[in-house]
């Protein structure tokens, strides 16, 4: 039996279907899903589910037993970014075609955070120079082998010989450590997680700003060599994609978001 959790509203409009299909290629598995159009997180030993109530403008948030409130109604609420405010980055991004298109056909996407920061910085080194989908396989054989994505459990599993190249697994390692020691704290403004995280090996700009997009909600990050990014908008170069960019400063996150996320509707 399901327990009423959180009743949040949302800032429309809320594209609810693509925000979740967006999330599901990029979820924890075995720890998250995306399931009949709802997200499922495990916590603990309990199953927070996050539904769109589309005629209230709300999400529904629920648990098959007793969870912590405040916290759970905190993840979702960042998670989803429900006081997104998209007329004023619409307006402006639209007057670019590469972007006019994919503007009209989802109203509203926006840059989606994560349920855990720990485990959003793990997928995105996990990511680095691999597709979505391989992403996914070596997300899936880290949580066989730590049960949960935290610091602690990733310095104590055998992390060898998991299909990564071994200066990558190590990078995954030095930043565990660093959250434990707290050396990186991943809740203070994003500026101070920045400069912790550059201070690591393992963290180049792409995987900075990708995280500063998702992490740190800066809406002007900008991954300039992301090579989706530059094929997305027929760029000759990462230097000509940043050129092009200029024209979406201050919301260059939310027009890569939309060059990641969205395709133009036919005809657009």
């Amino acid at each position: 039996m399901s327990t009423k959790v959180a009743d949040i509203p949302v800032i429309e409009p809320f594209p609810w279907h693509a925000l979740v299909d967006y999330l599901s290629h990029r979820l924890t598995p075995q720890i998250e899903r995306v399931d009949a159009n709802a997200y499922v997180r495990r916590v603990g030993q309990r199953e927070v589910t996050v539904q769109f109530d589309a005629e209230r403008g709300r999400l529904l948030v629920s648990a098959n037993g007793r969870v912590r409130t405040a916290d759970i109604t905190m993840r979702v609420t960042r998670m989803f970014d429900v006081t997104h405010e998209s007329q004023p980055i619409a307006k402006h991004l639209s007057l670019d075609p590469a972007l006019a298109a994919r503007l009209k056909a989802v109203p509203g996407m926006r840059p989606l955070g994560a349920w855990s920061s720990f485990e959003l910085c793990v997928r995105t080194i996990i990511g680095q120079q691999v597709t979505v989908a391989a992403a996914g396989t070596l997300m899936r054989r880290l949580v066989e082998r730590c049960g949960e994505v935290t610091p602690a459990c990733v310095l104590s599993a055998e992390t060898t010989n998991m299909g990564m190249p071994g200066k990558r697994v190590e990078t995954i390692r030095n930043f565990a450590r660093a959250v434990l020691e707290e050396r990186v704290q991943l809740d203070l403004p994003w500026p101070s997680v920045n400069a912790a995280l550059a201070e690591l090996p393992g963290f180049g700009p792409w995987t900075r700003a990708y995280l500063g997009i998702r992490l740190g909600r800066d809406p002007d990050a900008f991954p300039e060599s992301d090579l989706g990014l530059i094929r997305a908008v027929n760029a000759a170069s990462p230097a000509a994609l940043l050129e092009q960019a200029e024209a979406w400063r201050p919301f260059r996150a939310h027009a890569a978001t939309y060059l990641w996320a969205v395709k133009p509707a036919p005809g657009g």
